[in-house]
């Protein structure tokens, strides 16, 4: 958690911008908005992550 009296970091965590589109991150976000966040859970490829005996 961001100690409230380290300003520093608050400015540095308010001039993040979104891995996805650019756009300004709110204070509780870290790497993606939440517009994205859910764009990626809906869009995410369920093949991607191969986890079976046969990929080792």
């Amino acid at each position: 958690m961001i100690d409230p009296n380290r300003s520093y970091e608050q400015e540095s965590i308010a001039r993040a911008m979104c891995a996805g589109c650019n756009k300004q991150l709110a204070q509780d976000e870290i790497y993606a908005c939440a517009e994205c966040v859910n764009e990626w859970l809906v869009y995410r490829d369920p093949h991607s992550d191969m986890t079976g005996d046969k990929d080792g």
